[in-house]
């Protein structure tokens, strides 16, 4: 990732231009790591979002949505304290840090104007984001650090805000002389490339960058010793020179055409190996790198405890699957101890004596061979045959009961994986209540657990997905089982046509249809696609969905939610994709 100091410097500039002026109306926090400034100037209103997540830090402007919790956290209340009603001063870069300051002209306790400052420091695993005032007293931090935590650096509330520690031996490169890059290029240890050489002497490059610097000087991957020092020494002045000029936000997109790198001016060392996407602003250009991480790793967090709940009962559900199938290898000899009781019964008269086993014809084979059975020498021969035959009886009535009992537990794992699918599938909060409350409701979340949750959470009223086919027609899709069991057997109609992926855990699509319509195939398709993409198999390709009318769709009485069954339908082969 290139969030480096060069970025940095060329967010602070936009940033500069678009908010400097802006009137804060509202402060969000969103996670424990994000905040959201929502400001207002010259009739638009934008959202500044600072993260300090230790993979996804930054700060720009963003067109996403938040969920924010439903009790704002003290540091986003002290934030609102102090800046309500002030407005964006400056937005500046600490000298040539990963590390903004965004100062407000804001209104003390008293109404006198003061200057209050929001830190953020784009620094990986030490990414933090403080509040200070005039006199940079932290008044507040969103990651406190102690002594416990850092021996070098504490950050404290009351404490004065120290900028973070300057890397020895480095300069950024903006100060570097043409005799000092020289004489710095002759001492360094000549084996390696030239843009380890950058990375090692200069502040705020990223490995990206200094990479680009070496090929655009046509030394990229040579041992600085053998490289062309005045095209590298160009090259870095020019990159320096591009930091206060025009920018070209640039997203570089891998072969599977997932994101991979960016940078604030056009990147040239993969040549034709990556699709290059470039953006009008860098805060569209980190929207676009950022944003399906974020929903991903945000759902991730908030789905983390149920999670936890699916896999703990999937586990003693798989165990005691185990457990019935070894029982059930053992009742498969029930018929062989009838056949020896029977053998024992009708050979009496043979039998006598006291002995560990006894010789009978077996008169039930073809063959009339001679079987072999222990016996119990404390017992005598009928009373042999009488256990047998009680084993026999045994062995039977607990293969009735284990049948029932791996039918049950095969039916909870299903559910349990759809589940699990569904919770992969979430979006947000609601989808998550949704999968709480039926959780709850099967018993896999204790009721005095669920029973807490409803005094501070209202009964989450369920909203299924909906898209429009080319041609029209509404689709519906459910991705939890509630959502699944409301479109299956309280929305459809006979007429509808309904969709689910074959044989794997999925949501329940329905395309709406009057009576005697025939929708297009190319709508079908897109139907099959969403049931695709709402399913266990969304990263697939060609994947079997299968359709048929609602009316054949059968919900069996009892069932868990979701579960249901169908057995006349067509299937359809096509690549997942949302529409």
């Amino acid at each position: 990732m290139a969030f480096d100091a060069g970025f940095t410097r060329a967010v602070c500039a936009e940033l500069s231009c678009l908010l400097e002026g802006a009137k804060v109306e509202k402060v969000t926090e969103p996670t424990k790591d994000e905040l959201v400034i929502i400001c207002y100037k010259a009739g638009k209103t934008r959202k500044l979002f600072l993260s300090a997540n230790p993979a996804r830090a930054r700060i720009c402007i963003t067109e996403q949505s938040f969920e924010n919790p439903k009790v704002s956290p003290m540091f986003c209340m002290l934030l609102r304290k102090h800046l309500s009603g002030a407005t964006i001063a400056a937005v500046r870069q600490q000298g040539f840090e990963r590390a903004v300051e965004v100062d407000f002209a804001a209104y003390d306790e008293m109404g006198f104007t003061t200057t209050r400052t929001l830190v953020i420091e784009i620094m990986g695993k030490c990414s933090n984001i403080m509040f200070l005032d005039e006199k940079r007293k932290i008044l507040g931090v969103l990651r406190t650090v102690d002594f416990t935590t850092s021996g070098k650096r504490q950050v404290l509330p009351g404490m004065t805000y120290e900028a973070p520690p300057a890397q020895e031996g480095k300069i950024p490169p903006m100060e570097e002389t043409e005799a000092e890059f020289f004489a710095k290029a002759e001492a360094f240890e000549k084996s390696k490339s030239a843009e380890s050489f950058l990375l090692a002497n200069y502040i705020g490059l990223s490995p990206l960058v200094t990479r680009e610097i070496a090929y655009k000087a046509g030394v990229l991957g040579t041992e600085i010793g053998a490289a062309d020092k005045n095209s590298l020494f160009a090259g870095l002045k020019n990159y320096c020179e591009a930091l206060g000029g025009a920018y070209t936000p640039t997203l570089l997109l891998g072969t599977d055409g997932a994101p991979m790198e960016y940078c604030f001016f056009d990147i040239e060392q993969y040549g034709t190996g990556t699709e290059k996407k470039h953006f009008s602003t860098l805060s569209e250009l980190l929207d676009e790198f950022f944003g399906e991480r974020d929903k991903i790793a945000v759902m991730k967090t908030k789905t983390h405890d149920v999670s936890q709940i699916v896999a703990n009962a999937k586990a003693r559900i798989t165990k005691k699957i185990g457990y019935i199938k070894r029982d059930l290898t053992e009742c498969k000899e029930a018929e062989k101890y009838k056949l020896w009781g029977d053998l024992i019964t009708s050979s009496l008269y043979m039998i006598t004596g006291k002995s560990n086993s006894c010789e009978v014809v077996n008169y039930y084979s073809e063959e009339m061979e001679t079987v072999k059975i222990p016996l119990d020498i404390k017992l005598s021969a009928s009373q042999n045959a009488a256990k047998y035959f009680k084993k026999y009886t045994k062995l039977k009535k607990a293969k009735e009961i284990l049948t029932v009992q791996l039918k049950e537990a095969a039916d909870a794992l299903s559910y349990l994986e759809n589940v699990e699918t569904a919770i992969n599938l979430s979006e947000n909060e609601r989808d998550v209540a949704e999968i709480k409350a039926e959780l709850t409701a099967q018993g896999y979340i204790s009721k005095a657990k669920g029973a807490q949750e409803k005094k501070t959470q209202k009964k989450p009223e369920i909203v299924p997905l909906k898209f429009t086919t080319s041609g029209g027609h509404l689709v519906l899709c459910g991705k939890t089982g509630a959502q699944n069991d409301y479109i299956t057997t309280k929305l459809a109609k006979k007429s509808d046509w309904w969709f689910h992926v074959k044989n794997k855990p999925g949501s329940h699509v329905l395309m709406v249809c009057e009576e005697g319509e025939d929708p297009d195939a190319s709508e079908f398709t897109e139907a099959a696609q969403i049931a695709a993409y709402y399913s266990s198999l969304r990263d697939g390709e060609n994947v079997a969905v299968d359709y048929t009318l609602a009316k054949n769709v059968k919900k069996p009485g009892g069932s868990t939610p979701g579960h249901v069954v169908y057995y006349t339908n067509y299937t359809a082969y096509v690549d997942p994709k949302k529409t």
